[in-house]
């Protein structure tokens, strides 16, 4: 049916463009770019983004499930899916990778053995990149177990290893760490390659290990934040945010003095207060952390939140607005005038979080294709 509601997440797929662009001309020439679209394209919306980076020559894609692979593949997109989060342990995952043309990452010989065994029984090998967990502490062999790992890995003739992977944890903030972990990746790659293990691609680099330490770039970076516009590291210019969110006022009504709004009356009005009620709330991922802190922009002018926010509505003063609010008046939740570096600050979280929240109810309108 129709939108009816007017609460809407705009995805500007010209910026998106851009900013991969940006991120291609600060590397060299050869290297190559995945661009991750897991967690629907950090709340962008997966395949249209994966669609127009496609046709802007993206080299490769990531996800973090295969379900997702599974969704880019069926709207369609052919560039190679790495699921950065292998396969689940599971034989379903490792039979939908081979059948969706999927790249796991590999890093346990249980789904080694799976992947092996469903590559077998199709009649050809499966590709996969190999992980190692150079100081990340969530997924990868550890530096220690890596040599064994390799070497039962030989047992396992279906399988294709194309990459070596692994992931910097503070690349952003932690120049001297980062370093060790490049450190570390190499002497697992020279342990690879002692093993006559020969991949087409290595990679390591996020945004903010791809534009703070280039020499990091290893043949293809993994630029995710920097994609959507947002500055993975303190000095980063050029990017320009992909994502804004709008809604309409949906009624307008004045209160008297002393006056509690919302849940908790956590807000209670000094003076006589205009309010208008906006149709959003945190059952769409505007969060209740938000509440009493955020400000919305209306006619130009920022207005401040009043009260608790509510699963699907929330408040704003426009007391002191010399223009008349009428319901139907466009409210920029986030935006130019409304960074998501702002919200974050408020929530007590990071930009990514405040993407990714934005719930299904909240339609993605694509422009600027």
């Amino acid at each position: 049916m129709p939108q009816i509601r007017p609460t809407t997440v705009h995805v500007h797929l010209d910026r998106l463009v851009a900013n991969y662009r940006l991120m291609r001309a600060k590397m060299p020439g050869s290297t190559r770019i995945l661009c991750p679209v897991k967690g629907d394209a950090y709340g962008h919306g997966a395949l249209a983004c994966a669609k127009a980076l496609e046709a802007e020559g993206a080299d490769a894609f990531g996800v973090a499930l295969v379900e997702e692979g599974v969704a880019l593949r069926e709207g369609g997109v052919k560039a190679p899916v790495l699921c950065f989060s292998g396969i689940g342990g599971r034989e379903d995952g490792a039979e939908a990778a081979l059948r969706w043309n999927l790249t796991p990452n590999l890093f346990d010989l249980e789904s080694a053995a799976l992947l092996n065994a469903a590559a077998r029984k199709r009649g050809h090998p499966v590709p996969v990149h190999l992980k190692v967990d150079t100081g990340m502490g969530r997924l990868g062999v550890v530096s220690g177990h890596w040599p064994v790992f390799l070497d039962r890995l030989a047992d396992f003739e279906w399988l294709d290893v194309q990459g070596i992977t692994t992931h910097f944890s503070s690349a952003d903030s932690d120049s001297t760490f980062t370093m060790e972990q490049a450190r570390r990746f190499q002497d697992a790659l020279d342990q690879a390659r002692q093993r006559a293990w020969n991949p087409q691609v290595v990679h390591a680099a996020n945004s903010a290990a791809a534009l703070l330490h280039p020499e990091l770039a290893l043949g293809m970076i993994r630029p995710g934040i920097a994609l959507y516009g947002h500055q993975p590291a303190p000095g980063i210019q050029g990017l320009s945010p992909v994502m804004e969110v709008s809604t309409r006022v949906l009624f307008v009504k004045d209160i008297p003095a002393n006056y509690g709004v919302s849940y908790g009356r956590r807000w209670v009005s000094e003076r006589p207060t205009r309010l208008a009620t906006l149709p959003v709330g945190y059952a769409d991922g505007y969060m209740r952390g938000l509440s009493n802190k955020a400000e919305v922009v209306l006619h130009g002018a920022r207005c401040p939140i009043r009260g608790t926010i509510c699963m699907d509505l929330c408040m704003v003063d426009v007391t002191d607005l010399p223009q008349v609010v009428r319901p139907g008046d466009r409210v920029e939740l986030m935006g130019a005038a409304m960074p998501a570096e702002e919200l974050a600050a408020h929530a007590g979280t990071i930009v990514y979080e405040i993407l990714t929240s934005f719930s299904e109810r909240v339609p993605r309108r694509h422009v600027g294709a």
